[in-house]
Order: C-alpha cells, then structure tokens, then sequence
C-alpha cells in the first residue's frame, strides 16, 4: 500500500498552542500570526478549557478551532486532551465531572477531533491509552514537554510503541503547545495529504495514513506491503524502523544524506504485527511516520 497520494497537497501545521485565552503569553491574534508568517498552512487554537472563536483564517492559513482538556484519573497520571474542529456544542458538553473516556466523547460530539496530549509528560499508563475509545491522534512529541520549560519528557514514542504493540496503533502527530514563545514555537509540526486543509480532511489524512510528525525532516514515500516497509525522505544521517519484535538484526541505519531505505517485514519466527519509521537529520531534528499495521 503507498500511503501518499500524489495528487494530493501536502499541508504542515501545528494542532495545540496557546494564548492569553488561558495560560499562553501572546494573544490569539499575535500567536496566530507568528505561525502564519513562518509558513504554516492550518493551526488549532486549543486552550484550557475555552473553545477559540476568532476568525478561521491568517492570510493564507487555516485557524481551527480547538479546546484542551484535562482530568486527573489517579493520583500517579493526567490526561490531556487536545480537540481540533469543535463546534459551539463543545462549551455545553465540557465539564470537569466527566472522566476521561466522557472528555474524548464530548469532543468527538461537539463535532471535533481528540488527540493525547503528550502522553510521556502526563505519565499515561500503558493500561490507561489502551482503554481510550475513538482517539483520533496521540502527540509523539511535543516541544515544550523538554527543558528550559519542563523535565525532558517531549518524545512519547516508546510509551506509544507499548500501545501500539497491544493492538492500539494511534495515528502520530507532532505539536509545539506554545504557551511562553521563547523558543518552543515553530519547532513541531503534522504534515497532512489532503485537499485542503480543514479539520475533517486533517484527520481523514491521519486516519489513512497521508500524515506524519516532524521537527524538519521529511518523508516523502511510505509504502507498506506483505514483505516491505520503503522509505524515501530528505537527507538524513538515521533511519530507524521500530516495531512490536524486541531484536531485529537491521533495524537502525546510519550514513550521510540518507534518502531511503527497504526493510524487511519479519513474518518468522515470530511476526512483526506494526512497524513505523523514525529518520534523524544532522542536525538530530526527527520525524515519525504513524505506527502501521502488517
């Protein structure tokens, strides 16, 4: 199956930032237009508990509304949940009595899409993102879970590589979650294949594959059938296939300008049931392709 259509657009955005709506420094006018000047094609304006109302376009970029919520299952995790797209429902159907499951359906019911919010940072439980119904997203990685702004907790990858070897394969995006733009910004982003870039079509991309997360590289073939993973990207110095199987004899490659690879889907003696790639640059910036079932 080749995932990438090549009739189809590619769009780079960001799907969790914040403003002076909540807890974010910049106000939704000026954080909306930081990114429109650096290029991006759609954002999400997700702050705590408040869904965005501004206008829903910056020039040439899609605003999305968005709204992040949050719950404290026990004593030892929280969950946060980004929604992009919500409609006005959304304020009526949020409420802090609702768990988390009740969180994720409030949103999906106010007409939006649910992603987790870093997982790794909130501590989530194997056991906790396994039990979560209609996700459409999780963050592998979000800047600003990292110092200076936090404990260096950002990459959520091994923790959703356990779900995904569970049977829970959760379509991968990477977010900023601005909140002090004193570098965090500008420095994740989701890019989605689609017509144009609206909160429907974002996460048909991601459901279907025509997605992944990065800080700067780029994939630009990903094609899975019974025997291969193939990969073509930008140059890159690692490229790296991870999957449920705990050894795999080539798993990592390394060099200068890597723009590809095949890799071998494992059947005996034991079966590879996903896999996903990973390439770093040389500049240590990575991407991630979703987790993909075989």
């Amino acid at each position: 199956m080749r995932y990438f259509d090549a009739s189809l657009p590619y769009f780079r955005g960001n799907l969790h930032l914040h403003t002076t709506d909540s807890d974010g420094r910049l106000s939704p006018e000026q954080a909306v237009s930081l990114y429109a000047a650096a290029g991006y094609d759609f954002v999400a304006v997700t702050d705590h508990w408040r869904r965005y109302q501004g206008p829903q376009r910056c020039g040439n970029m899609a605003v999305l509304p968005g709204i992040e919520l949050d719950v404290f299952p026990d004593v030892a995790q929280t969950v946060h949940l980004v929604g992009f797209g919500v409609g006005e429902q959304i304020d009526a159907l949020a409420s802090r009595d609702l768990n988390a499951q009740g969180l994720i359906d409030a949103i999906r019911a106010g007409g939006g899409y649910a992603i987790l919010a870093h997982p790794a940072w909130s501590l989530n439980t194997n056991a906790l993102i396994c039990g979560l119904q209609n996700l459409t997203a999780a963050e592998v990685f979000n800047s600003l879970s990292r110092t200076p702004w936090n404990g260096d907790r950002a990459d959520s990858a091994n923790l959703l590589d356990a779900a995904s070897a569970h049977g829970v394969r959760l379509p991968f995006v990477a977010s900023d979650d601005s909140h002090f733009y004193t570098g965090e910004q500008c420095g994740a982003f989701t890019v989605a294949q689609c017509d144009t870039p609206t909160a429907p079509a974002i996460a048909q991309a991601l459901a279907q594959g025509r997605s992944y997360a990065s800080q700067g590289p780029k994939f630009t073939r990903i094609e899975l059938d019974q025997d291969e993973l193939i990969i073509e990207c930008s140059p890159v110095s690692k490229i790296t296939v991870y999957s449920n199987l705990f050894y795999v004899a080539d798993r990592c490659q390394s060099g200068t300008g890597l723009t590809g690879r095949r890799y071998r889907i494992r059947r005996t003696p034991t079966a590879e049931t996903f896999v996903r790639c990973q390439i770093t640059d040389a500049q240590g910036r990575h991407a991630w392709t979703s987790p993909l079932s075989v």
